[in-house]
């Protein structure tokens, strides 16, 4: 699964269970689409596929406010590097960040999971601006290995005392490993 798609996919999750308070920013790095001629995700068809249609102007770019009929927030798509790949202000008035990481749905010989999600670890300690309130996780797609991975490292000390949320998402937008009663107490 893309990196893209498993950005798009927690924001469908989180605008879809009524969690947000306010539009989602997912930022996409346009390498991540297309380059030169090779389009390596085809996200506008993506977002189409799935419901979400583009706000008016900029038609001829990827990046914009995607709306959804039959939800009350938009998916605000950019490329600005270092705050988080997913950021949704919650209604509970914590702020979600996210790192969000491709990877394999079936194992792999090689195991890339591992530096993959040590890769999102990283960029997650990296990003340049966050408050005390901010609930952090990384985010990759679903599968037997990640969901291995996530579930022992979940209890490594420092991402326990941090309280960072290592989630999977899957290809039908759910999202596994983030802590209710984190999003749904008000600070």
């Amino acid at each position: 699964m893309p990196e893209a798609e498993v950005s798009l996919r927690l924001a469908f999750y989180i605008i879809e269970k009524g969690l947000a308070a306010s539009d989602v920013d997912v930022a996409i790095d346009g390498a991540q689409v297309k380059t030169s001629s090779t389009i390596h995700f085809a996200i506008a068809e993506f977002l189409r596929d799935n419901g979400w249609r583009k706000n008016e102007g900029a038609e001829n770019t990827w990046q914009g406010v995607y709306f959804h009929n039959s939800y009350n927030h938009n998916i605000r798509i950019h490329s600005k590097p270092g705050q988080g790949d997913v950021v949704s202000e919650l209604a509970t008035g914590r702020t979600l960040r996210a790192e969000c990481k491709k990877g394999p749905l079936v194992r792999s010989k090689s195991s890339q999971e591992y530096p993959l999600l040590r890769e999102a670890l990283g960029q997650l300690l990296t990003i340049e601006s966050i408050s005390g309130d901010d609930l952090l996780a990384v985010a990759v797609p679903k599968s037997q290995k990640f969901d291995e991975l996530t579930q022992r490292w979940r209890k490594a000390p420092l991402i326990s005392r941090f309280g960072i949320c290592l989630l999977t998402v899957d290809e039908n937008n759910q999202v596994s490993g983030l802590p209710i009663n984190k999003i749904a107490e008000p600070l």
